[in-house]
Protein backbone atom coordinates (compact mmCIF):
# COMPACT_ATOMS: atom_id res chain seq x y z
CA UNK A 1 0.00 0.00 0.00
CA UNK A 2 1.15 3.45 -1.06
CA UNK A 3 1.50 6.22 1.78
CA UNK A 4 0.93 9.56 0.69
CA UNK A 5 3.74 10.16 2.45
CA UNK A 6 5.82 8.11 0.53
CA UNK A 7 7.91 9.50 -2.35
CA UNK A 8 6.41 8.53 -5.58
CA UNK A 9 9.32 9.99 -7.85
CA UNK A 10 11.58 6.87 -7.80
CA UNK A 11 8.72 4.95 -9.60
CA UNK A 12 8.17 7.35 -12.43
CA UNK A 13 8.33 6.04 -15.91
CA UNK A 14 11.81 6.51 -17.56
CA UNK A 15 11.90 9.29 -20.02
CA UNK A 16 12.32 7.39 -22.87
CA UNK A 17 9.32 4.94 -22.47
CA UNK A 18 6.36 7.66 -23.26
CA UNK A 19 6.08 6.58 -26.87
CA UNK A 20 5.70 2.76 -26.20
CA UNK A 21 3.40 3.48 -23.05
CA UNK A 22 1.34 5.56 -25.07
CA UNK A 23 1.20 2.67 -27.93
CA UNK A 24 0.13 0.40 -25.30
CA UNK A 25 -2.45 2.44 -23.90
CA UNK A 26 -4.09 3.23 -26.87
CA UNK A 27 -4.19 -0.72 -28.10
CA UNK A 28 -5.63 -1.55 -24.94
CA UNK A 29 -8.38 1.68 -25.25
CA UNK A 30 -8.94 0.12 -28.82
CA UNK A 31 -9.32 -3.43 -27.64
CA UNK A 32 -12.23 -2.46 -24.91
CA UNK A 33 -13.76 -0.60 -27.01
CA UNK A 34 -13.87 -3.29 -29.89
CA UNK A 35 -15.03 -5.72 -26.77
CA UNK A 36 -17.54 -3.05 -25.72
CA UNK A 37 -18.94 -3.00 -29.26
CA UNK A 38 -19.10 -6.68 -29.50
CA UNK A 39 -20.77 -7.20 -26.69
CA UNK A 40 -23.27 -5.12 -27.08
CA UNK A 41 -23.93 -6.97 -30.19
CA UNK A 42 -24.05 -10.40 -28.85
CA UNK A 43 -26.72 -8.29 -26.31
CA UNK A 44 -28.84 -7.24 -28.94
CA UNK A 45 -29.23 -10.09 -30.82
CA UNK A 46 -29.75 -12.08 -27.78
CA UNK A 47 -32.66 -9.86 -26.77
CA UNK A 48 -34.10 -9.36 -30.32
CA UNK A 49 -38.01 -10.61 -30.39
CA UNK A 50 -37.87 -13.90 -31.70
CA UNK A 51 -41.32 -15.46 -33.93
CA UNK A 52 -42.68 -18.95 -32.49
CA UNK A 53 -42.81 -21.38 -35.31
CA UNK A 54 -46.83 -21.29 -34.73
CA UNK A 55 -46.65 -17.54 -35.79
CA UNK A 56 -44.43 -18.72 -39.06
CA UNK A 57 -46.99 -21.12 -39.99
CA UNK A 58 -50.18 -18.71 -39.49
CA UNK A 59 -48.16 -16.24 -41.71
CA UNK A 60 -47.08 -18.44 -44.17
CA UNK A 61 -50.56 -19.81 -44.11
CA UNK A 62 -51.80 -16.39 -45.06
CA UNK A 63 -50.08 -15.79 -48.03
CA UNK A 64 -50.53 -18.47 -50.14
Amino acid sequence: MTLLSQDLSRERIPVAVPDELAARVRALRRARREAQTRASRVRRVLLAPTASRDADAHVSKNHR
